[in-house]
């Protein structure tokens, strides 16, 4: 039996992708932010529960136009269901995962061949508490970001955006950029590397659980590049997690440089994780 969550239904629903929160953690984050329910925020989601005398399948659909999924068995009843219970006219705008759901997602939604500003399977990892591999912090400084850095971090997300997800370099980009930024402040989970007063580098969970993090939006400059700044942010940002009991940290890497920075701060990587954003003319 497939149904749509109600409220009463969030234990159950974190319970299954706690299980599976090495690609659960974007679903597991938007619940324990948004609930069930909320219509209004771009990340609350409707959710779906697939049951079969236990639970072995959670789907999630995005007010922004986001669909996720985490199942076993078969994929593509799962998908079917959740697009019939969309209104007309929604239209899918990312889909993220371990690439068998991406890939059933794409199909259940004929867009497997539409066009896309990103679309990329990109390597995973995995970091527990007891692997952290602590970075000479010496000269540095590390800190939440706050209201006055809106300008700096703007500029910075709009020019992540284009190098790693694509993105254009319009004024509506940069207007979207500059609200992202400041939502992401607002929310609490930036912290920012400073090296003589210099901010040079910074980190963001874009999922955050008791249990585990997701590690999202590590941006250098490229004039800092190569100094490792990035492992440095990441490992201090981990410090602060695992010291307030989270056990594992996620996160998926655009390339091999950054990949490299990864594994100094004692990643491994243990799978693959797809992005695919849609928009694009690529």
């Amino acid at each position: 039996m497939i149904r749509e969550a109600i409220k009463g239904d969030e234990a159950l629903i974190e319970a299954y992708l706690a299980k599976h929160f090495a690609t659960a953690m974007f679903m597991r984050g938007n619940l324990k932010d948004f609930g069930i329910g909320n219509t209004e925020a771009p990340y609350g989601m409707r959710f779906f529960i697939r049951e079969e005398g236990k639970i072995t399948g959670i789907g999630g659909v995005g007010n922004g136009g986001a669909v996720m999924l985490q199942a076993s068995g078969d994929l593509a009843q799962m998908v079917a269901y959740m697009r019939a219970a969309l209104p007309t006219g929604f239209m899918l705008t990312v889909t993220t995962g371990a690439p068998e759901m991406v890939a059933a997602i794409l199909a259940g939604f004929d867009m497997a061949d539409t066009a896309t500003q990103m679309n990329e399977t990109e390597p995973l990892f995995l970091l527990p508490k007891s692997d952290l591999k602590r970075q000479d912090m010496a000269g540095f400084t590390f800190r939440p970001s706050v209201i006055d850095d809106l300008p700096l971090l703007a500029q910075w997300n709009h020019a992540y955006n284009i190098e790693v997800l694509g993105g254009a370099d319009t004024a509506e980009a940069r207007t979207e950029t500059l609200a992202a930024a400041k939502r992401t402040i607002n929310h609490g989970r930036q912290r920012l590397l400073l090296l003589n007063g210099e901010v040079v580098a910074q980190t963001n969970f874009n999922a955050a659980l008791p249990d585990a993090v997701q590690v999202g939006g590590v941006y250098t400059p490229p004039c800092r590049r190569g100094q490792g700044l990035a492992r440095r942010a990441v490992a201090a940002h981990l410090g602060e997690a695992f010291a307030a009991g989270v056990e594992n940290a996620i996160l998926f890497s655009a390339s091999e440089v950054a990949s490299k920075a990864y594994r100094a701060v004692g990643f491994v990587e243990i799978g693959v994780y797809q992005i695919v954003l849609f928009g694009g003319d690529k």
